[in-house]
């Protein structure tokens, strides 16, 4: 599946989160044995996805708390969902 500005997704209930200092995180998949690690962006993601979230809603929230254009925003968020997806971190929601 590609990921879209319209793709909702949520959060996979099987990653262990840990806040690692003020603005960095590190996540392990159980089922796969992998360790993620998460600039403050990502970490921020993984936190907004507590509750099932349109890339465009994550978009628009990033562009509030970080200095980036939207356009930059959309590409790089679409880009990071898209491999947080393929790594089995979030999922699809449907709804």
């Amino acid at each position: 599946m590609a990921v879209t500005i319209d793709t909702t997704l949520t959060r996979n209930g099987d990653i262990l989160y840990v806040p690692v200092g003020t603005e960095e995180a590190a996540m392990m998949s159980l089922t796969a044995g992998k360790y993620y690690g998460l600039n403050a962006v990502g970490a921020r993601i993984w936190e907004l996805l507590a509750h099932p979230m349109t890339v465009a809603q994550l978009c628009a929230r990033i562009c509030e708390e970080f200095e980036v254009d939207p356009q930059t925003c959309e590409a790089a968020v679409i880009k990071f969902a898209n491999e947080i997806l393929d790594n089995g971190i979030v999922e699809p929601f449907a709804g």
